[in-house]
């Protein structure tokens, strides 16, 4: 006994064919069909082409993703390359000073010859630093905080931090606000600016009060220790705010008590 039993098949069926459709029955699938696609909640797969349309919706949105995927990547390079070229070819503007003498009897201009570097002599440098410490010293209501942004303008590298301990030690602007009218002279005493790019300056300063005279404790003596550099100016803002270019890198002070 066989636990495959295989049913002969009968007299007449054979092997399952597809058989071809009539025209009768293609007219019926295609009446069928126009009747499906009357329902609103016919699936798009059921007609005719409902299968190529999809693949042609479905794969044209990825060639799309894929082709502007590509033209963004280009825009970032032009992009970047675009920054590139500006850092490059900043700054666009560049001050560069030329002397023209003009003869005075014959209005004849000389050739223009471009100033290279600009070296202050050594008074007007001396004058420029003590400028500086007397805006840093002085203590006025109306005038101290634009004097402290000057100085500030002119301070570089280690004298930035040493100005602003400079300002917390001696609170400036607490001291402004809470003694009224008080007031702090400077005078600059001597400046010795025999080495180049140090330089000390002698100053003595006076508090007063209103109109009372000042105490012997508000009279104060210091020498300020000055490192500085000059860095010529290559914009036209920093030209006219700064022409000499002198830059203080190092400040310091200390107290000089009399004997």
């Amino acid at each position: 006994m066989s636990f495959f039993n295989r049913s002969r098949p009968t007299k007449g069926n054979g092997p399952l064919v597809p058989s071809e459709d009539t025209p009768g029955k293609k007219a019926k699938k295609v009446d069928a069909i126009a009747a499906m696609a009357n329902q609103p909640n016919t699936p798009a797969v059921v007609f005719g082409k409902g299968m190529a349309a999809f693949a042609e919706i479905y794969g044209s949105s990825k060639v799309d993703a894929a082709r502007w995927f590509v033209v963004a990547m280009l825009s970032i390079l032009l992009a970047i390359a675009a920054v590139a070229s500006v850092s490059v070819l900043l700054p666009l503007k560049e001050v560069r000073p030329w002397v023209v003498e003009i003869n005075p009897e014959t209005g004849i201009v000389n050739r223009p010859v471009q100033v290279e570097r600009i070296d202050p002599n050594l008074a007007v440098i001396k004058a420029e630093l003590a400028r500086w410490v007397e805006a840093v010293y002085t203590l006025d209501p109306l005038r101290t905080s634009e004097q402290m942004r000057w100085a500030n303008s002119r301070a570089a590298d280690k004298a930035v931090a040493q100005f602003t301990e400079f300002r917390a030690r001696e609170r400036v602007f607490e001291r402004i606000r809470n003694e009224k009218d008080l007031a702090r002279e400077v005078k600059v005493t001597a400046v010795d600016a025999s080495a180049r790019g140090t330089a000390f300056i002698f100053i003595t300063t006076t508090e007063r009060v209103g109109s009372s005279a000042p105490a012997a404790d508000r009279i104060k003596r210091y020498r300020v220790t000055l490192n500085y550099r000059l860095t010529p100016a290559t914009q036209e803002a920093a030209l006219l705010a700064n022409p000499l270019g002198i830059l203080v890198t190092y400040f310091s002070d200390a107290e000089e008590r009399a004997q």
